[in-house]
């Protein structure tokens, strides 16, 4: 492999399609957000995001990025519906429901719910009207902090801030001394660029210098 020859891409001369796909390509692996929400009338929404990481343990946020649908730079789902309410949760993503999650991505008619559709269970949270999904051994309780918008054309995205009020911990996943999750019993999965995922068992240590 060179280190001195490089390809040089001018994002502003490259359509955003391409430039999505070598940003998903490069960027990983992606952990998975599952957010469920719900809208004024309680109808249940239920969707993965890649774009999703932790901004602040104390306080605690976390935070994910839904993309405008490319074909029309309408807001999805699950924007419209924390725009509205404010709350949401989010479940981990693992080996076990990775099939449901996926079809959970499928452009359902507003309204209808992916729990439905993918055949995941809502299971009632305790401080925010959305559900937790029962399937996923990892639930987090958010209320929205704000949201921060980056355009209005398809694949513009807008970054979602919500503070994590509880987290349900199935005992499973945990190490009996500590408590701590241990990943080779979470398996939670990512994502790569394209339609590829990826599994979080290979891993190695390295001790953070003091």
């Amino acid at each position: 492999m060179s280190h001195t020859q490089r390809d040089i891409i001018d994002l502003a001369e490259t359509s955003w399609v391409d430039g999505y796909r070598r940003l998903t390509e490069i960027v990983i692996p992606r952990p998975i957000a599952l957010v469920a929400t719900v809208d004024p009338d309680g109808n249940t929404n239920l969707a993965p995001f890649s774009f999703f990481t932790v901004v602040s343990s104390n306080p605690p946020f976390v935070a994910f990025a839904p993309q405008r649908i490319g074909r029309t730079g309408a807001k999805k789902d699950t924007l419209r519906n924390i725009e509205q309410v404010g709350e949401f949760t989010v479940s981990v993503v693992t080996e076990e429901i990775a099939d449901r999650v996926n079809a959970c991505a499928a452009p359902l008619p507003y309204g209808d719910s992916e729990f439905a559709h993918s055949g995941l269970t809502p299971m009632a949270a305790q401080r925010v009207r959305a559900p937790l999904v029962a399937e996923s051994p990892v639930g987090m309780e958010c209320l929205l902090e704000e949201i921060r918008t980056y355009g209005e054309a398809g694949g513009a995205g807008s970054l979602v801030v919500g503070r994590v009020v509880l987290m349900h911990l199935d005992p499973e996943v945990r190490d009996e001394a500590d408590g701590r999750v241990i990943s080779e019993r979470l398996r939670a999965v990512g994502r790569l660029g394209g339609s590829l995922w990826c599994r979080t068992l290979d891993t190695f240590p390295l001790e953070r210098p003091s």
